[in-house]
C-alpha cells in the first residue's frame, strides 16, 4: 500500500499521456514524409535498413523515468515489512482434562505440543517466549527467555487434567510480561499472547477482565480455539465443556488480536506458522521519494544513452 504526502504533484502525471501523443504524431508524420518517396526501391538503398522497432525503446524508457521522477515529487509512503529486533510471547495453554480428547490426532493436547514447537521453531532467536498452562490453575511453565531449547522442553511438559480457568491462565502471563515490558535502554518492548483453549472457562477469576487489563498494557491476545465446537467424550463417561468462541472472539477483539478455529490438526499448524510470521516481522512507513528519483535519473541517463548509441541524438 503506498500514500503521498503532496498528492497535487501527481497531477503533473498528465504529461505522461500528452508526451505520448505528441510521439506518436511526430511517428505518424514521418510516415507520411516517407511515402510522398515515390521511389521506394530507391529510398530503402538509400537509407539502408531503419532501426524498426528498436527506436521507440528510449521514448518508453524516458517516459517511465518522468512518472518515476514526478511520482517521487509527491513524496510517496509505502508498508514495508521489518524483521524485528525484539519481541516477547507468552504461550497460555489449556491443559484441562478435555485436551486428551482424540478427535484431532493423535490427541488435542499433542497436536497443540506440535503446533507450538513448529511456532517456537519459526521465531528468530532474539524473541523471548515464556509458557503457562492452565486448569484449575495457571502454572508457569518457563518464563519469558531468549533460550527457545528450554521452551520446547517445557512445552513436552505439557499435560491434560482438571478444569478450565482462562482468566488466570491470561493473568500470569501479563504479570511475566510486566516484568520485562522494557530493554535496557527503557525502550518498550512489543509483547504478544497466544492463547489456546478447547473448552468454556469454569474456574478461576473472569477472561474479560484479565482481556482489559491487555488493553490497558497494549498486549495483543490472539485467541486460538481447538476441538469439536460440541462437547465430546473424554473417556470414563465424562464429556467435556463446548468450545466457547464467543468468549475467546471476545478476548481476541477486546486486546486487538485475532481469533482462530482449528477444528484438525493440520489447520492447528498453519495457524501457529501464520502467527510466528506475524510476530517475526513489523510493518512500518517509510518514504521512498528518494528511491524513485534515483530510479528515475538511471533511466532518464539509460535512455540517453541508447539514443545517443543507436541514433546520435537524443528521443
Amino acid at each position: 500500500m503506498m500514500t503521498f504526502q503532496w498528492p497535487l504533484c501527481l497531477i503533473a502525471l498528465i504529461i505522461v499521456p500528452v508526451l505520448t501523443w505528441l510521439y506518436v504524431a511526430a511517428q505518424k508524420r514521418r510516415r507520411t514524409y516517407a511515402i510522398r518517396f515515390t521511389n521506394l526501391s530507391l529510398l530503402e538503398r538509400v537509407a539502408g535498413k531503419g532501426p524498426g522497432m528498436r527506436r521507440h525503446i528510449p521514448p518508453v524508457i524516458f517516459g517511465l523515468a518522468l512518472i518515476a521522477l514526478i511520482t517521487g515529487m509527491a513524496r510517496p509512503m509505502a508498508v514495508i515489512a521489518l524483521p524485528r529486533d525484539r519481541a516477547n510471547v507468552m504461550l497460555v495453554f489449556d491443559v484441562s482434562g478435555s485436551m486428551r480428547s482424540t478427535d484431532m490426532t493423535p490427541s488435542r493436547i499433542m497436536a497443540a505440543r506440535q503446533a507450538a514447537h513448529l511456532f517456537v521453531n519459526a521465531l528468530p532467536a532474539s524473541v523471548q517466549v515464556g509458557v503457562i498452562s492452565f486448569n484449575n490453575v495457571a502454572e508457569v511453565r518457563a518464563p519469558l527467555t531468549s533460550d527457545h531449547s528450554l521452551i520446547q522442553h517445557s512445552i513436552d511438559t505439557l499435560q491434560p487434567g482438571g478444569g478450565t480457568a482462562i482468566g488466570d491462565g491470561l493473568n500470569a502471563a501479563l504479570d511475566q510480561l510486566r516484568q520485562q515490558a522494557k530493554d535496557n535502554n527503557g525502550n518498550i518492548i512489543p509483547a504478544t499472547i497466544v492463547l489456546l483453549s478447547d473448552g468454556a472457562s469454569n474456574s478461576g477469576s473472569d477472561p474479560m477482565q484479565a482481556a482489559q487489563r491487555a488493553h490497558q498494557q497494549h498486549i495483543r491476545v490472539n485467541t486460538v480455539g481447538v476441538g469439536a465446537r460440541s462437547s465430546v467424550s473424554v473417556g470414563e463417561g465424562r464429556a467435556s465443556s463446548a468450545l466457547d468462541e464467543a468468549a475467546l472472539k471476545a478476548i481476541a477483539d477486546q486486546t486487538g488480536g485475532r481469533y482462530f478455529y482449528a477444528g484438525a490438526t493440520k489447520t492447528l499448524h498453519q495457524v501457529y506458522t501464520d502467527l510466528s510470521r506475524q510476530i517475526s516481522w513489523m510493518t512500518e512507513t517509510t518514504e521512498i521519494s528518494a528511491l524513485l528519483s534515483a530510479l528515475g535519473v538511471i533511466l532518464f541517463l539509460l535512455a540517453g544513452c541508447l539514443s545517443l548509441r543507436w541514433f546520435q541524438h537524443f528521443p
